[in-house]
């Protein structure tokens, strides 16, 4: 039997539709005022959106903002006679949410056709290799990375500030030839031994040599790299130079039982042992309930350990800032859950110039709005640099978040921060607050600083209420929001955000 007469521009018409009906690719054409004019199946299967309602609208008006502009010029090259063009931009998926496509397009009778392909993930991997690059060469701290068997495969700036090495001399060669001493020469595969068997992250003091062969003592922290089938490929160190106090002089000051702390944190950090707990901040003027978040460590025997003990180490030894990550992360869920969530950043994490690209893409990954995030600051923060200070409030404010003055009236500055600065709560010490009732003092800073937010614009907040007395006065002043023991005290997330708040 012969095969039914075919001709052969009918099978490939035929092939084409049936392209389109089954691609996974985004196929379609346009038109020159803008709209779409047919889309593939595809469309629907992944946006939430039908076809009509796609075709009904300026494909624009589902393009994000930032892109509009280079979109138009795109299609204005297309239509203006280019014949085909290539670019990115970013597509609505939802209500503060987007995928990023890769378009062709060609036009034919005065008509746009199109391919487009979602590489939201391949954008996002490249951010957070640029990201992780750019918080890597922004520390203040060294950090190398080695092979399994000890040959440097990566080394920051600091490390050459440091050690003495450029990148170029030090890349490839063997760690413990490059920095380690003669008689240390053992430590790095004893090291590394170590961390393979299972002890998790390292830390201690050693002694190095820098390049000119002069010794300087160093804190470090050492742990293993994983792919994303989590087989080890190589080791992280993080060293910092404590040569100024000696390995004598700081286990005369003390240091030494601080050093251990830090390996306490490491440990705790890579045994997802960082807790959070969330304490209530209660409005007084009908405002919402919101929660700051406080950090704390469970040790492993599950018992919770106050920040006064562990803290400080981190902050002396380059560790808060993955605590301060950690805290953008749990916010950032908690907000997609639908809180209003506070929490406070550290001097160091306000200084670097990644951070609020961190935030957004924290709060970006969780699909939570940026309004319902308040970043707490104290004076001290502040005071180390104006200009980065002014630029972290410009940034913060830009992607839609909020910026608080924590543990307001205790310095001098607060006035030049009101004025240089984009913020939008002052939180007032509670060192006015808890002697509130018997200090006619803290009674007239309070009424000032009610008054000093007042005239700006801003909401306060008397943290440390611990008494009616103290309680009824706040709100007597026109305090807008109260925060302390006698309302609730720090408490599991589960428990205290999970339960129903009882009214004031």
């Amino acid at each position: 039997m012969s095969a039914p007469d075919q001709r052969p521009d009918d099978a490939l018409a035929r092939a084409k539709a049936i392209t389109f009906e089954i691609s996974n690719d985004f196929l379609g054409s346009a038109n020159r005022d803008g709209f779409f004019t047919s889309l593939s199946p595809s469309w629907e299967r992944n946006f939430p959106y039908s076809r009509e309602e796609l075709m009904a609208k300026p494909f624009l008006n589902f393009v994000h903002p930032a892109d509009r502009e280079r979109t138009s010029a795109e299609l204005e090259r297309l239509f203006g006679g280019d014949g085909s063009i290539s670019f990115q931009n970013r597509y609505s998926v939802k209500d503060d949410a987007w995928r990023w496509l890769s378009w062709q397009a060609t036009v034919q009778d005065g008509e746009a056709f199109f391919i487009a392909h979602d590489i939201t993930e391949q954008i996002e991997e490249q951010w957070r290799y640029q990201l992780l690059k750019r918080m890597v060469e922004g520390i203040d701290d060294a950090i190398f990375t080695t092979t399994i068997d000890g040959l440097v495969t990566s080394w920051n700036p600091v490390c050459e500030e440091i050690f003495g090495y450029s990148a170029a001399e030090a890349i490839g060669r063997p760690m413990a030839n490059l920095i380690f001493t003669a008689d240390h020469k053992n430590d790095s595969p004893k090291m590394i031994e170590r961390l393979v068997g299972g002890e998790g992250v390292r830390q201690d003091t050693a002694e190095r040599r820098r390049k000119d062969g002069t010794l300087l003592n160093v804190s470090q922290t050492a742990s293993l790299m994983r792919d994303e089938d989590l087989k080890i490929d190589g080791v992280v160190v993080v060293s910092r130079d404590i040569s100024e106090l000696g390995l004598g002089d700081a286990e005369y000051h003390g240091e030494i039982d601080t050093l251990v702390w830090v390996g306490r944190v490491r440990d705790a950090i890579d045994e997802d042992r960082i807790v959070f707990f969330a304490q209530p901040i209660f409005g007084l003027r009908g405002q919402p309930v919101s929660y700051e978040l406080l950090c704390r460590m469970r040790n492993r025997e599950e018992e919770i350990i106050s920040p006064g003990k562990f803290l400080p180490a981190a902050e002396n030894y380059g560790l808060v800032e993955e605590l301060d990550l950690l805290a953008i992360r749990e916010a950032a869920r908690l907000i997609a859950l639908g809180h209003e969530i506070s929490i406070n950043l550290s001097a160091a994490t306000v200084g670097r110039l990644h951070i609020v690209d961190v935030i957004a893409d924290e709060l970006s990954q969780a699909s939570a709005k940026p309004s319902r995030l308040m970043i707490e600051i104290t004076e001290t923060a502040l005071m180390k640099n104006m200009a980065l200070a002014q630029r972290f409030a410009a940034e913060l404010n830009a992607i839609g978040v909020k910026l608080a003055l924590d543990d307001f009236g205790t310095g001098f500055g607060g006035f030049t921060y009101l004025k240089k600065l984009s913020v939008h709560r002052l939180k007032i010490d509670v060192e006015f607050v808890q002697d509130l009732s018997s200090s006619l003092a803290s009674q007239h800073l309070v009424k000032a600083v009610v008054a000093l937010a007042d005239g700006f614009g801003l909401d306060t907040v008397a943290e440390g209420v611990e008494d009616e007395a103290s309680a009824k006065l706040v709100a007597e002043y026109g305090v807008d929001c109260v925060q302390g023991f006698y309302y609730a005290r720090p408490g599991r997330i589960a428990d205290t955000i999970g339960e129903p708040l009882a009214s004031l």
